[in-house]
């Protein structure tokens, strides 16, 4: 029993000193880093990107990727005003995620 309360009292103080929580930032913008990329796997090739609530384009313009800032991305994917698929992604600098629609 005397473990537990033990126990009990440093979890506590952790948890009062903010030791156990820390916010992350959801966006992080490091000056002169290099874009990462979005690659899309199984979409069709009429269906638009959407990032951030912005229109990339069509899938079919975007073989290469599309080239984006490094950090938390909100994508869909829409074909003929449906969402086809929708995620968050975060892009790393310089590399390269894929998105894998069903």
């Amino acid at each position: 029993m005397k473990t537990k309360a033990v126990v009990l009292t440093a979890l506590c103080a952790a948890l009062a000193a903010g030791g156990c929580v820390q916010n992350y930032p959801t966006r992080e913008a490091v000056q002169g880093a290099p874009a990462g990329v979005l690659k899309l796997s199984n979409a069709p090739a009429d269906a638009r990107l959407i990032v951030d609530g912005r229109d990339m384009g069509p899938v079919s313009a975007l073989a290469r990727g599309a080239a984006l800032t490094p950090g938390r991305h909100e994508i869909a994917v829409t074909q003929g005003g449906r969402v086809l698929h929708a995620q968050t992604v975060m892009v790393a600098a310089g590399a390269q995620a894929v998105v894998v629609l069903p």
